[in-house]
């Protein structure tokens, strides 16, 4: 009777043993795979919850230290290993967090785009969001746009529908320029600023636009503006159109003599080679660097949360202040970055015939590549063709 009882405790202890051990090779997958040079959506989409496959690294190896040291001596073997695949794993994404977290506790590495204040002005306050097609609470919204009252608002996914329920903003910013889809993939830029050289542009061939201008501040500087909302990793979509646009993208602004910035929702999280790469070939910086997360997703969600919406400044443009403003039933959160801008943009060196090379195999890649099949033409109709304002 005395064995019988032994055996159901010692059962459970290897039952929760390989419960745990099979975490531990989870974790060391889903941390490994986005190193791979693939285009594959689950993949890339691996990178994007870094911050929570480090907090369950560290839970999982307490938890395996914390076990009876029962069984035989193999099973206290397979649990070293198993703890040596989690402490690595949270190392890894100790490292990709760290110039995120890291200012935190220890105020460094220092901030990647420099902390500047300017002249009135010279000032620039931009503010972003994902305004998510389907959310209907557009009161919450309209009152954050007039309360932060910015020169630049970058709006995503809007439609018809969104088209007249944001139009009272032209009253005080009457330029712009805009394109209503109902694919989730229209958009809309408002400027309190005059534009010129405004384009609404297909970067992919794959109907989720990009727009770009050029914005005159009262000081008579002028800075480019380039938007973007590039689709996301899901199923039945790779990253190659995504990775396209943003490389088109920063092809533009490395060839701009103007200050600029890039910005929207971009589908991308800092720690991914994706924006890495943007940010060398377009010139830009990533004010999280040095002073935090800004998670602006999901803001629907308790713990798959992660830092989709980006504000990038050109070298040069300086930034005094980035929030995340609280959610207004969008899925994710508005963001807001107010910057100075500088009479001129520093030059950049010319880039590397490979690494141009490469750049323009990553556009031509992505090209019609956003769905499959019928990537040109993925589901959803557009409610209107684009639009421009002076």
């Amino acid at each position: 009777m005395s064995g019988h009882r032994a055996f159901w405790p010692g059962l459970l202890l290897a039952v929760l043993r390989s419960v745990l051990l099979l975490g531990a090779v989870l974790a060391a997958g889903t941390t490994a795979l986005p190193a791979l040079n693939t285009d594959e959506w689950l993949i890339r989409y691996l990178g994007y919850p870094t911050l929570q496959i480090l907090i369950a690294s560290v839970v999982l190896a307490a938890a395996l230290l914390l076990l009876p040291a029962r069984g035989w001596l193999g099973a206290r073997a397979v649990t070293g290993i198993g703890v040596a695949l989690l402490l690595l794993a949270a190392g890894w994404n100790a490292v990709r967090l760290a110039p995120y977290l890291l200012p935190m506790v220890l105020g460094r590495p220092g901030p990647a785009v420099a902390t500047g204040t300017c002249l009135v002005g010279e000032r620039l306050r931009v503010f972003e969001a994902n305004v998510q097609m389907t959310n209907q609470h557009d009161t919450r919204l309209l009152d954050m746009v007039r309360a932060e009252n910015p020169d630049i608002a970058w709006f995503q996914e809007t439609d018809a529908w969104w088209e007249d329920v944001l139009a009272p903003l032209s009253a005080a910013m009457p330029h712009g320029a805009v394109r209503a889809q109902s694919n989730y993939f229209g958009v809309h830029l408002f400027s309190r600023l005059p534009l010129e050289d405004v384009q609404v542009q297909d970067l992919t061939s794959s109907r989720n636009p990009s727009i770009s201008a050029t914005a005159t501040l009262p000081s008579g500087r002028k800075v480019r503006i380039h938007a973007i909302h590039p689709r996301p990793p899901q199923i039945g979509q790779s990253t190659a159109e995504r990775d396209a646009q943003l490389m088109a993208t920063a092809l533009q602004a490395r060839a701009d003599t103007l200050p600029h910035l890039v910005v929207g929702d971009l589908n991308t999280v800092p720690w991914e080679a994706a924006l890495h790469r943007t940010e060398a070939v377009g010139g830009v910086g990533d004010p999280r660097v040095g002073r935090g997360l800004f998670i602006t997703w999901n803001a629907k969600r308790t713990f798959a949360k992660w830092p989709l919406d980006h504000i990038l400044p050109g070298l040069g443009v300086t930034l005094s202040d980035l929030r995340v403003l609280p959610p207004f039933g969008s899925d994710h959160q508005p963001l807001v970055a107010d910057l100075c801008v500088p009479d001129a943009a520093p030059g950049l060196s010319k880039l590397d015939d490979a690494v141009l090379a490469d750049v323009r195999s990553t556009i031509a890649r992505g090209q019609g590549k956003a769905t499959q099949p019928g990537a040109a033409t993925p589901p959803g109709t557009e409610s209107g063709a684009g639009k421009q304002a002076n």
